[in-house]
């Protein structure tokens, strides 16, 4: 991939994330249809057509009131429903996450229905540029106006359905939803990505492969993984690859490993490194970790003293276990093959260790005083050890992640009623634990193995 495409898909990925995308393209499309229009009714067809329509009241002067009237109605509606949209994007950023914004503005249908407003003015204003003062009603645009009149009625009926959704946007459970479908299908894409081939990338020892560094920092946005296979297999390359989408690259740093040292080919660097795309703004591809970081930031910021909703924070643990729970499920993805089962990328997904501790500490942190939000964590974990249960591959950081919160919970929770509904639940949780040394020591002091 030479500089000049990726130049041109990082420009893509900035455009395609922009609320003005598609309002403006809609809008485009009815700037034209407005000049088509002005140029269909002076053909024969049109004029054919023109008298077909003769129902309708040809005068000037009214088709010039119902433009009139038409056009600054929607411009009254789309003052409205900007001024809804700026709302919502205002109480997502104090009530939820600043990080939640961009699916939000992103969604095609509120950004259809902005782009129908502004289609509508720009047409209804080219009809208004069609009148000549003092002419026949032969110069009137019957055509078009009918069709701004169906235009605005269209209009009216979308706002309905814009109020409906906008208001629906902003509710906490919506919110999570998208974003638990949206990292369903991210971790989907991974699997189907790369290939599971356990044998061969245990065969290998990367840790003395040669380290490459990055000729450019910022956030790793877009992993270019079919061009990288095609210079890895060209040049007879294995490119290991212990970064992930979102990581923030330091230039100069090392962010890959290789079988062989190519720091000195300098035209074979610059090729790998075009695969990998930065930006400066945190705006990101939207992956699997990307949607885990968002619920677990809406988890806290319901916790927090300003906003004081606990119910969402629950929610948000409940998503977040489904989530871990489909990672585990999900084959790891590891490596790229060739077309002769020969290993070229190796890209290893982030430990369920570090996801664990990166998204449940910080609810843990801001919610150890509140038992629910504490008995929501262990109940989380209780599951995830159910789910291990007959192969037992994360057992061990399952249960440190429980004698963590165990230990929160035990110094910050000191009603004992709130410490009998903890030990209800850690009892649950020996019962997966097979040795006395394994189980949790209960707050009330009784030993594990009683």
């Amino acid at each position: 991939m030479n500089r000049l495409y990726k130049r041109f898909y990082q420009v893509f990925l900035s455009v395609s994330s922009s609320i003005a995308l598609w309002p403006t393209v809609i809008a485009a499309l009815f700037l034209l249809l407005g000049f088509f229009t002005f140029y269909f009714e002076r053909t024969p067809a049109g004029i054919y057509l023109e008298k077909q329509l003769g129902f309708i009241n040809s005068e000037p002067e009214n088709a010039r009131l119902i433009l009139n009237t038409v056009v600054s109605g929607i411009i009254s509606l789309l003052v409205f429903s900007f001024s809804m949209v700026m709302i919502v994007l205002g109480q997502a950023t104090s009530h939820l996450s600043p990080r939640v914004i961009p699916g939000l503005i992103s969604q095609k249908t509120n950004q259809m229905v902005l782009g129908i407003y502004v289609g509508t003015i720009l047409y209804t204003l080219i009809l208004i540029l069609s009148f000549k003062p003092g002419e026949e009603n032969t110069s009137v645009p019957v055509l078009g106006v009918l069709l701004t009149v169906l235009f605005g009625i269209t209009c009216v009926s979308l706002f309905v359905y814009f109020i409906h959704t906008i208001s629906r946007a902003i509710k906490p459970d919506t919110i999570l939803t998208r974003i638990y479908k949206a990292s369903q299908a991210a971790l989907r894409k991974e699997v189907q990505g790369t290939s599971e081939n356990q044998a061969l990338r245990s065969a290998m020892n990367t840790e003395k492969w040669f380290e490459l560094p990055s000729k450019e920092g910022g956030y790793l946005r877009q992993i270019e993984i079919e061009n990288l296979n095609r210079i890895a297999k060209r040049e007879d390359l294995m490119i290991e690859i212990p970064v992930s989408i979102g990581k923030f690259i330091v230039p100069g740093l090392p962010f890959l490993r290789l079988n062989k040292d190519i720091r000195e080919n300098e035209s074979l660097h610059d090729a790998i490194q075009d695969c990998f795309i930065f930006s400066l703004e945190e705006v990101l591809v939207f992956s699997f970790e990307t949607g885990l970081r968002q619920i677990s930031e809406v988890a806290v910021k319901a916790l927090s003293p300003g906003i004081n909703d606990p119910g969402t924070a629950l929610s948000a643990i409940d998503f977040l276990t489904l989530l871990f729970l489909q990672r585990m499920e999900a084959i790891a993805p590891n490596c790229l093959l060739d077309e002769h089962q020969q290993v070229r990328i190796i890209k290893h997904p982030t430990p369920l260790q570090d996801l664990l501790y990166r998204f449940l500490t910080p609810i843990r942190t801001y919610g150890k005083a509140d038992v629910m939000v504490m008995r929501k964590l262990l109940l989380c974990l209780n599951h995830l050890l159910y789910a291990d249960l007959q192969n037992q591959a994360h057992t061990i950081v399952l249960s440190e992640q429980i004698k963590v919160i165990r230990d929160d919970a035990d110094q910050s929770l000191q009603n004992p009623k709130d410490r009998d509904q903890i030990d209800l639940v850690l009892q649950d949780l020996n019962q997966h634990f097979h040795t006395s040394a394994d189980k949790i020591t209960l707050l009330s002091g009784t030993p594990a193995h009683a």
